[in-house]
């Protein structure tokens, strides 16, 4: 099988390629029905294909809007203000602070941004943590 994926992707076919899009969406539908715990893995690797495993603005909404209990603490405005000179995209430090702000929110003060900022630049320089680390640890 993986034999004529492979002759398939290499012919460059865009009907053909179409119509291997179509199998697979029926083949996940099913495997949705049947196994959710692998399709849910799967949809999270085909998605993180799709945006190359990087947050855009509208999925770092999504994810924070998501939170417990708080959802979105710091807009993304307020984040791009408070953040400084940090090496790290804007929509991971969006995610980031307000994921611990929700977990975290009666240990720090909610308007100690600067020490919210410092944990989220921690979170992220993490030197033993996975490539695409806010993808892999938010996206599910």
């Amino acid at each position: 099988m993986k034999e004529y994926l492979e002759k398939i992707v290499s012919n460059g076919k865009k009907e053909d390629m179409d119509c291997l899009g179509e199998i697979l969406i029926d083949s996940l539908y099913n495997l949705k029905e049947n196994d959710y715990s692998k399709f849910a893995k799967y949809k999270a690797k085909i998605k993180g294909m799709a945006y190359n495993y990087q947050l855009d603005r509208e999925l770092a909404q999504e994810i924070v809007e998501d939170m417990k209990p708080l959802g979105e603490y710091w807009n993304i405005e307020t984040v791009s203000s408070v953040i400084g000179n940090t090496p790290h995209k804007l929509e991971n430090m969006y995610v980031v602070m307000n994921s611990l702000a929700n977990d975290y929110k009666d240990v720090i003060n909610l308007d100690d941004a600067e020490t919210y900022v410092k944990m989220a630049n921690a979170w992220l320089s993490d030197v033993d943590g996975r490539e695409n680390k806010v993808w892999w640890y938010f996206v599910k």
